[in-house]
């Protein structure tokens, strides 16, 4: 009997440039990757598509202005949004693949995401099944000019990083490939960009790499123990170099991807009185005193003593405030924490308001019960081309509404005369005359200012756009 041929490793970069900047509404225009050995080698041919709008979208003006692509481009070159799902989804899914870019995780992952649901596939086995993971290089860039900065030039305002593409990309000379908004440049430079710090600083590749991984990363944490890490991220400003210490606490009782610690940045003093002062108990306020951190996100965490006394001096960090705010959480952890994990008991409100105009942005209402994730597979299943969708049925109230929007925005020819006229009512009440004139003035606000042809020619043609889908639904 034959061994089945194992697959290597690689790393696919990839980038998106999008309708807007909100994942839950907004839409991809553009998508391009690139699949690296993992010496970062290039061993495929670049991959670039696009997407078609919906009927029932219009995109950002200030997106159209950034990138330039017309929504008449992507209607042309594009695929149907269930199509390119399908696309991304099956490049995403090959095995043993580190799925990366530049700011993807807390950008484009989530347009993949919301693409992926609003399209009946699951939202996140592409980035763990099949050996899969995921990494953002904008996260090694700062963990790079935190902890080893030697060898690469850092772009700064006032002394402040800036974690810039394309300012990195230009103080590094790393230009043959760079064009501003264009998915496919992106994605080259970000390559360079990896390239150069696996290069010059190889021990701190290999580290942030290895605990990219939740199964690694999670070893670190030791809730039998106090414990004062670093914590990197941008959620904490530039100015502060984008770095924190925190303390672990406990599990999220909810979502055991989610660690809740204590921001050492906050005094300790002032959290005291507050434990002093229990009938005046806002939970607002004490969320001011935690940091949720997301291990499905790969966070940057590490022990303290990794920095070194030069770095300390060199990024201002002021060692011993955090030092002293440690020791007194020590001597008052089980209070602290106890405290802490009785206030905030209620974490997440339920909200069961699902409908047609906001089921779009449900996907981290719930799970999907495993009936329902079935029929998904049904509905993207090739051999099930001729499937009536009609007869699927769902548990979830959001997989229901999501399918009738579905066969509306890529099968219209499946709808009855019920659901045309459903579906008209809708397009016309979310393009109501209001939205539209301010979404036209808005337009003709940016043609006022002085602009270069190419985006004077593709404002003209959303514009154009606009006026023909308002006439179609009349």
């Amino acid at each position: 009997m034959l061994k089945k041929k194992k697959i290597k490793f690689s790393f696919l970069f990839y980038d998106y440039e999008t309708f807007g900047l909100n994942p839950k509404k907004d839409r991809i225009a553009q998508f391009a990757c690139i699949r690296t050995d993992i010496n970062l080698n290039i061993i495929s041919s670049p991959i670039v598509t696009y997407c078609k709008l919906p009927s029932d979208y219009l995109p950002d003006p200030n997106s159209i202005i950034i990138h330039n692509i017309s929504p008449y481009v992507v209607n042309l070159k594009g695929l149907k949004e269930n199509e390119f799902a399908h696309f991304i989804n099956k490049i995403f899914s090959y095995p043993n693949t580190c799925i990366l870019g530049y700011n993807n995780i807390n950008f484009d992952d989530e347009f993949s995401k919301f693409l992926f649901y609003r399209n009946f596939y699951d939202a996140y086995e592409w980035f763990w099944k099949n050996n899969n993971s995921r990494w953002d290089i904008l996260n090694l860039i700062r963990a790079c000019y935190v902890l080893r900065p030697n060898g690469i030039f850092w772009p700064k305002i006032n002394n402040i990083p800036i974690f810039n593409l394309e300012k990195i990309a230009i103080l590094n000379n790393i230009l043959p490939y760079y064009k501003s908004h264009d998915a496919l440049s992106d994605v080259y430079t970000t390559i360079s960009l990896t390239k150069l710090v696996k290069n010059k600083q190889p021990l701190l590749f290999k580290y942030f790499f290895k605990y990219k991984n939740k199964n690694f990363l999670i070893k670190i944490i030791n809730l039998l123990k106090i414990q004062i890490l670093i914590h990197i991220s941008n959620i904490y400003k530039n100015k502060d170099n984008n770095l924190n210490c925190i303390t672990p606490l406990f599990w999220h009782p909810e979502n055991k991807n989610i660690l809740i610690t204590f921001n050492l940045k906050k005094k300790i003093s002032s959290f005291l009185k507050i434990l002093n002062n229990k009938s005046k108990i806002k939970k607002e306020y004490i969320f001011l005193y935690i940091q949720y951190i997301n291990f499905s996100k790969s966070p940057l965490l590490i022990p303290i003593n990794i920095l070194k006394k030069i770095d300390i001096k060199r990024l201002k960090f002021n060692i011993l405030f955090y030092t002293e705010n440690f020791s007194m959480l020590k001597k008052n952890f089980l209070e602290i924490k106890n405290f802490i994990k009785l206030n905030l008991i209620n974490f997440s409100k339920k909200d069961d308001n699902t409908n047609i105009y906001n089921v779009d942005e449900q996907l981290y209402k719930n799970f999907f019960p495993n009936n329902d994730l079935y029929n998904f597979k049904k509905i993207n299943d090739k051999k099930s081309i001729y499937l009536n969708l009609n007869k699927i049925s769902f548990k979830d109230k959001r997989a229901k509404i999501l399918l009738f929007k579905y066969k509306a925005r890529n099968f219209p020819f499946m709808l009855n005369h019920i659901e045309k006229k459903k579906w008209n009512i809708y397009q016309k009440n979310i393009f109501n005359k209001k939205f539209l004139n301010n979404y036209i003035l808005k337009i003709e606000k940016f043609l006022q200012n002085e602009l270069c042809n190419k985006k004077i020619l593709v404002l003209k043609d959303l514009l154009k756009y606009v006026k023909e889908l308002y006439n179609s639904l009349t």
